[in-house]
């Protein structure tokens, strides 16, 4: 299978990144490219959904990938690559451009190329599923679309991806990923950091650690986030009183749950509401 869709350059020329071209390589043991430093201007993108194959460094040195695992080159960087004669890799790349301050961007750009794994690999295949669609045939009117799309799969990338050599660490992260829906999902309970641990099956020490690094707060703040958040909905959305909405968010007290919401949000829970409502009203 070879799919391979070229983009025509934007009407608008300040978007924040935009596909040059992109497509799919599957079943294809000839699929093999060797571009010298400087002969692509884009970024370059590869997702190994399948199969296996490998890339080449300026060195020489060969690095086998599998499905799971990408690259990115920088752009104007030496590339060489082929997919495994016996059972070539089903591969989805995109060209690129982009002006955004993502670190595995300026990696990429450092260093010539950035070797990662990855997961969510069903969300990859739908945002590109969506690009080949509409690179059937583009319009000028498709070009937010395309755009949008690339966006989505470079932010994804930045927060489901661990550097190759670290494949492990990113199974950890997926564990987390899981909990902390689980979390969020059950705010309303009265969680211990040993009941959170559990749902990730780590200890208390490791669980902390592991969410910090995977959520960017410890899970005290992520549950208490978490709260705040279903309160905003419930306020915003419900005719509960703010005692209800205090106690279906996990607050025992209703004069707690307004000290927290004032402190979350700068704002009484009544006065968000009131904020929210009015602007229900005119916009509807």
């Amino acid at each position: 299978m070879r799919q391979h869709y070229i983009v025509p350059k934007p009407s608008y020329l300040h978007y924040a990144c935009y596909p040059d071209m992109f497509g799919r390589y599957a079943g294809m043991p000839e699929h093999a490219e060797h571009r010298e430093r400087g002969a692509l201007k884009e970024y370059n993108l590869h997702l190994v959904l399948g199969g296996r194959g490998s890339i080449v460094l300026d060195t020489g040195e060969r690095i086998e990938l599998a499905a799971g695992d990408g690259f990115l080159y920088g752009k104007k960087a030496y590339q060489q690559y082929a997919a495994h004669p016996s059972e070539p890799w089903d591969i989805r790349w995109i060209h690129f451009t982009a002006g955004l301050p993502l670190p595995l961007l300026r990696e990429a750009d450092e260093y010539g190329m950035w070797l990662f794994s990855f997961s969510a690999r069903e969300r990859f295949v739908e945002l590109s599923e969506r690009m080949y669609g509409l690179g059937r045939k583009i319009t000028l009117a498709d070009e937010p679309a395309l755009s949008a799309l690339l966006y989505e799969t470079l932010s994804l990338l930045a927060v489901q991806t661990e550097r190759l050599e670290a494949p492990s660490q990113l199974r950890k992260r997926d564990v987390i990923r899981v909990a902390a829906d689980g979390i969020r999902d059950r705010c309303e309970e009265n969680w211990s950091l040993g009941e959170m641990a559990a749902l990730a099956g780590y200890s208390r020490y490791h669980f902390l650690r592991l969410f910090r690094l995977a959520t960017g707060r410890t899970p005290n703040e992520f549950l208490a986030e978490s709260r705040i958040v279903r309160a905003k909905q419930l306020l915003a959305t419900t005719e509960l009183s703010v005692g209800q909405v205090g106690e279906r968010c996990g607050y025992g007290q209703a004069s707690y749950f307004i000290k927290q919401f004032r402190t979350a949000e700068g704002l009484t829970p009544q006065a968000y509401r009131q904020l929210h409502a009015s602007v229900s009203r005119d916009e509807g």
